[in-house]
């Protein structure tokens, strides 16, 4: 995976605030470490599938989100984070 300085900077503001939705939907599944399946995205975002599918495809064609292919199908990951997914551990 690119690290990313690699990855294209993308302005939140030039985000419809249907795609906005559906990204920060990826961004709060894959919290989990690993890219979130469609059918994933699709429960928990409600919208009808030729919507998602519209989103999705639109997102990944201008390089907001990055689809890879799974056993299960299609799943999401963020091309670029700026911040951890994960919350810092203090240590003790």
């Amino acid at each position: 995976m690119a690290s990313d300085s690699d990855r294209p900077f993308v302005d939140a503001q030039a985000l419809s605030d249907l795609d906005a939705y559906v990204y920060e939907a990826v961004a709060t599944l894959e919290s989990s470490g690993r890219p979130v399946a469609r059918a994933e995205i699709v429960a928990a975002i409600g919208l009808d599938d030729e919507t998602t599918s519209e989103v999705l495809d639109e997102l990944t064609e201008r390089r907001v989100l990055v689809r890879t292919q799974t056993g299960d199908g299609d799943a999401y990951d963020l091309a670029r984070r700026d911040w951890s997914a994960a919350p810092d551990t203090p240590s003790r």
